[in-house]
Order: C-alpha cells, then structure tokens, then sequence
C-alpha cells in the first residue's frame, strides 16, 4: 500500500492505493529497436512521452479474415513491411516491463474518509487557485517565455512586440514551432513554473 499526503491551505489530502505489481511473460516492443532488412533499408522504432512504440519505417500490412475453430471466432494476422521492397519485417523487442496495477484507493480530508469525487474536487480547486496565482497581471518583458493558462502552462509562447495601440491587459506571443502570432488577454496567459 502506498500513501501520499498533500498539503492544502485550508487541510491536508492523504491518500492511500492498494495494488501490485504485476509482470507478463510476453515481451513488449523495444522502443530502441534498430534493423537493417536484407536489402539494406535502415528501420527504427519511434517513442514520444511515454507513448506507444511505433515504426516509422515500416508500413503495417493485414492479411484475409479467417476464422479460428478454436475460439470460434474471426482473425486478421497483421505484420510489418518495408514499404520500399515489401520485405516482412520483424521489429525487436525486449522482456516486459512491471506494471503497477491499481485494487483501489482511499481518501481522507483531515483525517475524515471522503468520496473519490470529493478528492478530485478539492484537487481540481487547488489546481485552479495554483494556476490563478501564476496569471499575469501586467504585460511581461519582450522576449519572455509564457506559458497559455487553458493547458495549464504546458504550451510555452515567446512574448513579441505588442502593438502601441493595442490596450495594456493585452499582450502579443508567438508560438514556438510555427511562427503564428496572437494578441491575448493577460488572463490567458501563466508564469512558467
């Protein structure tokens, strides 16, 4: 079991989670798989943020439907192949890793056992006096880093010159990437943590 206590203005949120780990014997994709098939095309497999593995070499292929007597149901086999000269390739991969598989979990608000819906309140609450507190209250200096209050700060602009007439709870940003620029109300935007 483990237990986790946050600490809030107005009390404290413990929270306790049963589970275990559990580890499967079938292997799991390798997300630093590297290969070369027979005729010397590189392939490599592909993982973004802890995403799922994928190729971006390779193109997936689905053979005929069949159906199997043994479950009695319906089957398509699916493999991978080179889309240059169609090989069927085989990505690698590696022994699984544990997972954590949650049983259950019990909240608390000051000692007092409450609902998981009344935890994801208070946490949501606390989330959003976090993220009224890193608002901005007066246009940032030219060149600032930012983040856009609706993601919570997770999407980060570059203050640019905004225009003379433009009112001064008003600031203009670009965004990384694209080069798009917009003028937005300084309540849209937070201080980076």
């Amino acid at each position: 079991m483990a237990t986790h206590e946050l600490l809030l203005e107005d009390g404290t949120l413990e929270f306790e989670s049963d589970g275990e780990w559990v580890r499967s014997d079938l292997p799991e994709p390798d997300p630093a798989w590297r290969g070369t098939d027979s005729n010397g095309h590189e392939h490599y497999a592909a993982q973004a943020d802890g995403g799922p593995v994928t190729y971006p070499t390779l193109l997936q292929v689905a053979g005929e439907p069949y159906w199997c007597v043994d479950c009695q149901d319906e089957h398509v086999d699916t493999w991978f192949e080179c889309p240059l000269c169609g090989e069927k390739v085989m990505p690698g991969t590696r022994p699984a890793s544990p997972k954590w598989i949650s049983t259950g979990a019990r909240y608390y608000w000051n000692g007092e056992p409450i609902s998981d819906e009344r935890a994801n309140e208070i946490i949501a609450e606390q989330r959003r006096i976090e993220l009224e507190a890193r608002c901005l209250t007066s246009r940032p200096k030219i060149g600032s880093r930012v983040g856009l209050a609706a993601d919570d700060g997770a999407t980060s602009v570059t203050v640019v010159p905004t225009a003379e007439d433009t009112p001064q709870d008003q600031v203009t940003v670009m965004h990384d990437g694209t080069g798009h620029m917009e003028t937005l109300p300084l309540g849209d935007l937070v201080r980076m943590r």
